[in-house]
């Protein structure tokens, strides 16, 4: 790898810090903005390159002590080498650089910054068991033991000798909290208590991983509803959002792709007795929304990375729903959807930021907008 000496400018999102080298961009992680470092390069474009810090000429005095042992080595955290105030700062900073007309109204919502995940994915290459190293299928073996983010129920010494047995051959090996155990949740189904509501998962089903802000997040949901709502859910996945806060809402009509996840939210609908909610299996990033969900005034739309397709903008220029409710663990992504909606007649009335993915570069972005 090439090594470079370099003074960081400031913090971009991805977790880098920026600096500039004869004409191009270097995208650095492990550093902060005005430190001199050292940097192994690890990919060099036409304009852009990627590199992380080997060592610390003239530190920050914002660096802290890391408290994990594999930080750096490991690809899961961005931001072990600051405080978490200072990584809340800094995340809020980003998304109030994308939207700067938000300035200083961005409500923001966080719990314990370690431990919050309800589910893990372990590699194993048949000898060792852990997270991959940065930029690499290098399976460092002490992640496993020592990563701070998971419950410690999923460190894998912790892990029921039965269910280590059955997923030890498998090279992902994918787990989850369940209400009374740990569960493989690449073959088994799991169970959620949040508020007042019983939620089953199917395997591999989608659920937000941290336990702490789901019902926060939740909540905020349900406070930016008017009572008695007719709500449309895209990419509902077995249902969470709106049975959670179904004594809001007088209807709702779900629709997912996964055809499991409907089958659940069915199920899930019956147990907790939203009895006026209807699921339909359709795959929203192939076509425009089905005609008869043109009659539901507000949606929620919780959706992949990928944000919304040009289909479901179009459908919301048809419909013309009066409030979205968007939440998004992509940024960039939203911006471009909220600057679409936007040509359409909408306005940003809400946005909050959820730290999900406390000491990552991700985080959660909840928005609302009105006709």
């Amino acid at each position: 790898m090439e090594k470079l000496r370099i003074k960081l400018e400031k913090w971009v999102n991805g977790g880098f810090c920026i600096a500039h080298h004869e004409g191009h961009a270097v995208f650095v992680e492990g550093g902060i903005p005005g430190e001199l470092v050292d940097i192994s390069l690890y990919k060099t474009g036409n304009k852009e390159w990627f590199g992380s810090v080997s060592e610390v000429i003239e530190a920050s005095d914002r660096r802290t002590p890391s408290d994990c042992s594999v930080f750096m080595e490991c690809g899961g955290c961005s931001y072990r080498h600051i405080s978490y105030e200072d990584e809340i700062k800094i995340k809020t900073s980003l998304l109030e650089g994308m939207f700067p007309q938000w300035k200083s109204k961005i409500q923001v919502f966080i719990g314990p910054e370690n431990e919050y995940r309800n589910n893990v994915q372990w590699q194993s290459n048949g000898k060792e068991i852990g997270y991959f190293a940065k930029n690499s299928h290098r399976v460092v073996n002490e992640s496993q033991s020592v990563c701070k983010t998971v419950d410690k129920r999923l460190l894998w010494d912790s892990i029921p000798q039965g269910l280590k047995k059955s997923v030890s051959k498998q090279k992902s090996i994918q787990l989850r909290l369940s209400s009374k155990s740990v569960v493989n949740y690449e073959r088994d189904q799991t169970e959620i208590n949040v508020f007042n509501t019983k939620l089953k998962v199917p395997e591999r089903g989608f659920f937000q991983i941290n336990r702490f802000l789901l019902e926060p997040w939740l909540e905020k949901i349900k406070t930016l509803l008017p009572d008695s709502s007719e709500i449309l859910e895209l990419f509902c996945g077995c249902g969470t959002i709106g049975i959670s806060i179904r004594e809001r809402i007088a209807s709702l009509y779900g629709i997912e792709s996964h055809e499991k996840s409907i089958r659940y939210a069915k199920e899930n609908a019956k147990t907790n007795s939203a009895l006026m909610f209807e699921y339909e299996v359709s795959d929203l990033y192939q076509k425009h929304l089905p005609k008869h969900t043109s009659k539901y005034p507000i949606w929620i739309v919780n959706p992949p990375r990928a944000g919304l397709t040009e289909g479901i903008i179009e459908s919301a220029s048809m419909f013309s729903p009066k409030q979205i409710v968007y939440s998004s663990c992509n940024p960039s992504t939203l911006k471009r959807d909220i600057t679409r909606l936007e040509k359409i007649g909408y306005r940003l009335q809400y946005m909050g930021l959820f730290d999900f993915f406390p000491r990552t570069q991700h985080y959660e972005v909840l928005v609302s907008l009105k006709k």
